[in-house]
């Protein structure tokens, strides 16, 4: 993790973000775009839905880094101390816990693998989720120097493991296999773009908490452009591949049949294990923000966080791992679109803002989630930032006082 160090350079915030892409739900979204698209056009509203996020990022990290706010301060002035606290708490808080139950999910389901194909032990995923989850939580309350290490040893070996999935997939098998692919459903190009969106936008709207240390714009942006896109698209691609070949969307399933499953299981759990961390941390600290907690409270927070996670991954959230990335697209991106437009568009940004509440924010997003939650047309995934950023200004057109 970053310490509070105002000069940051744009290779480590890169690192970051990178350590935070090269991760099993990167994987996912590639298999999930390959249910319904060709892999040209997965590729292709993968790389759009990932460089909308990137660049709403850097739009939003910006002011961040001029302030040196992290994401619920810079959201004061448009939501109002009380509001943003609650609001930034509450859907960023919920969306970290889903992915830390996301993660735990695949490490207990991973783990359950284990002992029953090596040691023909049969051990529940409930029972296994909740192991994880209890390691992973202690881990991010009280050992983020551990991490540091272990990130060491789980990127380069979920590489070499993804490098070796695709050696052995390809094996009497073409590239035409994977150029000729057709899903047996179908989706649409936008619901596509949408559904990355979904999977980016947490990142994109906590980018604050880790890009207002950078040490320079040029930092920020390139840090942000380099962290999240090429990582992105390399995991995405990868994972499109391995479903087509293996005749699979499980991620689980497709590593275990590679032979070598105890080793190729493990990996997988020590890549949720380092990319939870983060989970954890951030969903710490929104749930610190949302309760009003003094900041030496946010062990606790991220305890909380944790478990709570914990019972999503219980509950098996994995198996509703669709629907989650779409709640994702309707409720994070209108937040960025206000906080965006407070800055550069309506220019009504207050660092020292002093109202509980700011009604014009929460009007705008509420607009945004509306129309989402309404529309039927999937072009509402694209619509939803600039919605809310453009309500938000006119309101503070109309009703702004001079």
């Amino acid at each position: 993790m970053i310490n509070d160090n105002q000069n940051t350079n744009w290779i480590t915030i890169a690192s970051i973000w990178l350590g935070g892409m090269i991760s099993i739900p990167s994987l996912l979204i590639g298999s999930a775009l390959i249910s319904g698209l060709d892999f040209i056009s997965a590729l292709v509203a993968g790389f759009l839905g990932i460089a909308f996020v990137t660049t709403f990022m850097c739009l939003e990290s910006l002011p961040a880094f001029r302030y040196r706010l992290n994401t619920v301060e810079l959201a004061k002035s448009s939501f109002g101390n009380y509001g943003a606290a609650l609001l930034i708490g509450s859907v960023v808080g919920l969306a970290t816990m889903g992915w830390f139950g996301v993660q735990t999910n695949i490490a207990g389901i991973s783990f359950s693998k284990i002992l029953a194909d090596t040691f023909a032990i049969t051990f529940p995923v409930t029972l296994s989720s909740a192991f994880w989850g209890i390691v992973m939580l202690v881990t991010a309350v009280y050992g983020l120097k551990l991490i540091k290490w272990l990130n060491y040893i789980a990127v380069p070996a979920i590489i070499l493991l993804m490098i070796y999935g695709l050696i052995v997939s390809f094996q009497g098998k073409g590239w035409s296999l994977i150029i000729d692919f057709q899903p047996e459903q179908q989706m649409s190009f936008i619901s596509a773009i949408g559904l990355t969106i979904g999977f980016v936008s947490v990142g994109g709207v906590i980018s604050p908490d880790i890009n207002r240390f950078a040490k320079s714009r040029k930092d920020l942006v390139l840090g942000s452009v380099m962290g999240l896109l090429p990582a992105g698209m390399l995991l995405l691609a990868i994972g499109a591949i391995l479903s087509i070949l293996q005749g699979t969307h499980d991620i689980t399933e497709i590593f275990s049949s590679l032979g070598y499953p105890i080793l190729a299981l493990s990996i997988l759990i020590l890549a949720t294990w380092t990319t939870n961390v983060i989970n954890a941390y951030s969903g710490g600290l929104a749930l610190n923000q949302f309760l009003m907690l003094p900041e030496n409270k946010r062990p606790i927070s991220t305890l909380i966080a944790g478990i709570i996670g914990t019972a999503f991954a219980i509950i098996g959230i994995l198996d509703y791992f669709l629907n989650f990335l779409l709640i994702l697209t309707a409720t994070i991106p209108p937040i960025a679109g206000v906080l965006i437009s407070d800055f550069w568009l309506s220019k009504s940004f207050q660092k020292d803002n002093s109202k509980k509440l700011n009604w014009m924010g929460f009007v705008a997003w509420a607009t945004g989630l509306t129309f989402m939650l309404v529309m039927q047309d999937p072009i509402k995934n694209l619509l939803t930032i600039f919605i809310s950023a453009i309500l938000y200004w006119l309101l503070n057109l109309i009703f702004r006082k001079k």
